[in-house]
């Protein structure tokens, strides 16, 4: 069973770590100044500005440490994406990393004809080539659901929330029907994703949810041509931008791992 997650709601979920991490950096350089300052103001003998100060810089390590666990579900994303996209290459299905955004993007001249939502024949074979290398790296980084665990996952404190599976456009035509060849489009690039691998449909995130059972992995959308890459200006332009994207989340980092992670580094 696939989800539907309203575009504004995605964004911040997209931008977690981002954002997060950046802010963390921000606050460990202003510990760095503070630092400084009580070194350079207070170079006396006094027992209670040194106090500050190792406190300080405790804070400054663990917050620290936090940025380092962030920056580790980064890393994970990479690799989670590069696998994959290695996987195709290999098969000679030519893909992009959109490295920053943590997405796998599929443009339309191998998946669909112009204007069509129903997958090519060359289409369908693209993405059964993606389904099976999805089936091979994702259950290292999901609940399993019923997929048995690969025996060469490493083991990962990082795992994935979600994989979004976002159809795009570009400007020509009607904007309400490229919203709805947008979804189409990502609605039957799934159904292929399932009829190839049936076990993909039961993977679930690794986000834990308390009292409620864990939902889904995959999920799809649609955003017509509002999420380009370039400007709709050639036609070379909107060409790359009539695509199909695969958007990988990573779960926040639970609270516990957090902690343990933190006693580990003290």
């Amino acid at each position: 069973m696939h989800r539907f997650h309203h575009t504004k709601e995605h964004e911040q979920e997209e931008s977690f770590f981002v954002s997060m991490t950046d802010m963390m950096v921000g606050i460990i350089f202003l510990f760095i100044i503070m630092l400084m300052f009580f070194a350079m103001k207070f170079s006396d003998d006094s027992v209670d500005y040194r106090a500050e100060i190792k406190k300080l810089a405790a804070e400054r390590d663990r917050l620290r440490s936090q940025v380092e666990l962030l920056q580790g579900a980064e890393n994970t994303r990479d690799a989670v994406v590069e696998a994959i996209y290695t996987s195709l290459k290999d098969q000679g299905v030519e893909v992009v990393i959109d490295k920053d955004n943590g997405i796998l993007r599929l443009p339309e001249s191998i998946l669909f004809a112009v204007g069509k939502a129903e997958l090519s024949t060359e289409g369908r074979s693209a993405v059964a080539l993606l389904a099976h290398a999805l089936a091979t790296v994702l259950p290292c980084y999901t609940g399993q659901g019923s997929m048995p665990l690969p025996n060469n996952c490493t083991p990962s404190a990082f795992g994935l929330e979600a994989l979004l599976i976002e159809g795009h456009t570009d400007t020509d035509g009607d904007e309400n029907i490229n919203w709805r060849l947008s979804m189409e489009r990502a609605l039957h690039t799934y159904q292929v994703l399932i009829k190839e691998c049936p076990e993909l449909s039961t993977l679930c995130s690794r986000q834990e949810r308390k009292d409620q059972a864990a939902y889904p992995l995959m999920s799809i959308a649609g955003y017509g041509f509002k999420r380009p890459v370039v400007p709709n200006d050639t036609e070379e332009h909107k060409r790359l931008n009539r695509r199909i994207d695969l958007r990988f989340i990573m779960a926040p980092p639970d609270t516990m791992i957090l902690d343990a992670a933190r006693r580990s580094l003290q």
